[in-house]
């Protein structure tokens, strides 16, 4: 079976689970200081988890609208989750300095998070209310690339979580790189 096949099921599995699964918190270490990250999500009215890549070419397209999402909805936790196996620590720490992201990056050993979760894409999106529940998960946009985007999914979510409403999305299909699990993960 290729290694898509397996990461689809795998995904598939994850995402049955986690869809009736509570989460506490999100825990990695920092990409750039090195140091343990936890973010608990009742600490904020939502988390915003983004698997992102540093050579995913999709990825990097959305990162000018992920951190000005962050800064318009300052009262929602963010973070970015690197779960690819195939970029080295040097070049996924030098891609993230330069992107100077507002919120921090998280490593994820062994693709413990996308496994759990079922991410398969970079960027794949996952919101989670203050209880750690999923309450949308797929992409930022409905584009590869993001300043060319029609449809702003993650935007049109935060928009209706801040309004007290429940998000017009559960869902979106999320567009970009494979993420590049270890072999053993």
């Amino acid at each position: 079976m290729s290694k898509i096949l397996v990461s689809i099921f795998l995904s598939l599995i994850a995402l049955n689970a986690s869809s009736a699964e509570k989460f506490t918190a999100l825990t990695g270490k920092n990409v750039l200081t090195e140091e343990a990250q936890e973010l608990p999500f009742a600490s904020s009215p939502a988390t915003v988890a983004i698997f992102m890549s540093a050579k995913c070419p999709c990825s990097a397209s959305h990162e000018g609208l992920l951190k000005e999402l962050s800064q318009q909805f300052k009262n929602f936790n963010f973070v970015a989750i690197h779960s690819n196996a195939d970029e080295d620590a040097e070049t996924t720490k030098a891609h993230f300095q330069q992107s100077q992201l507002s919120f921090p990056v998280i490593a994820d050993a062994r693709s413990h998070w996308a496994d759990k979760l079922g991410a398969l894409k970079t960027p794949h999106v996952y919101v989670f209310n203050s209880s750690g529940e999923i309450v949308y998960q797929g992409g930022v946009t409905d584009s590869h690339v993001g300043p060319s985007a029609k449809k702003h999914f993650l935007k049109e979510v935060l928009e209706d979580l801040q309004a007290g409403k429940t998000p017009r999305h559960k869902e979106g299909r999320a567009l970009g790189c494979y993420i590049q699990r270890a072999e053993n993960s």
